[in-house]
């Protein structure tokens, strides 16, 4: 009788505690009482609290309901933009770039530019999060910065150009730090001088090496330098 009592106390007890299971993406599991799925939201209470709490899907993997039927969600786009509608761009993202002119170290070739002088460039295409939010837009100018531009010279020597890109601009107007340096220098013609010169002095100085020209069209890559939180526009 004694024994009979006794496990039907276990049985009581192993009711009782029956519980679903929830394993996040982060490896954490939660032992609890599923209340409600929803499209977005899993709610569920814990044993001894009437509160209810809810889990964005987003973070869930799996579910094993106490019947042992389970659930995976390891698809589910997360419904959330983190903190006051803010999400992150994550350091080293690329962001493509596109000249919008052809410039060049001289004269030929394109429009002659100056080191100091500011030129401009369009982002390529939407830069998105794995949420399909958009960070960077499409069409976004862009500001580089000439920071050598030297023309060809006499003797074979060939021009050079170098510039630079810093930030570039969000959906929410901030000014996102970027990396992007670029060094261009045109073909050298030097042994071509060299050679004519043996012959006679004057033509070495008639022969210059090609100007460095960047052609319009052209597309760099810019590394973003640190994470930064941009909102996203509804």
């Amino acid at each position: 009788m004694k024994k009979l009592l006794i496990i039907s106390f276990m049985l009581i007890g192993f009711i009782t505690n029956a519980q679903d299971q929830i394993i996040k993406k982060d490896g954490s599991e939660l032992n609890v009482q599923i209340t409600e799925i929803s499209d977005t939201t899993l709610k569920y209470k814990k044993q001894g609290l009437s509160v209810a709490f809810s889990l964005d899907l987003s973070e869930v993997l799996l579910v094993t309901f106490e019947n042992g039927e389970r659930m995976t969600f390891s698809d589910v786009k997360s419904s959330k933009k983190g903190d006051s509608g803010t999400v992150l761009l994550t350091a080293g993202t690329r962001i493509a770039v596109v000249m919008t002119e052809t410039i060049s170290s001289d004269k030929k070739g394109g429009r002659k530019v100056e080191t100091g002088e500011v030129i401009s460039l369009r982002v390529q295409t939407d830069v998105t999060d794995i949420d399909g939010n958009v960070l960077v837009k499409q069409g976004t100018l862009v500001n580089g910065t000439i920071t050598n531009s030297v023309k060809r010279k006499a003797a074979g020597t060939k021009g050079k150009l170098s510039f630079s890109v810093d930030f570039v601009k969000s959906v929410d107007g901030q000014s996102v730090p970027v990396n992007l340096k670029y060094d261009f220098a045109g073909q050298s013609k030097t042994g071509v001088a060299v050679a004519a010169g043996a012959v006679v002095a004057a033509p070495l100085l008639l022969i210059k090496g090609k100007p460095a020209i960047i052609k319009e069209g052209q597309v760099f890559n810019a590394l973003v330098v640190g994470d930064k939180k941009i909102k996203i526009q509804d």
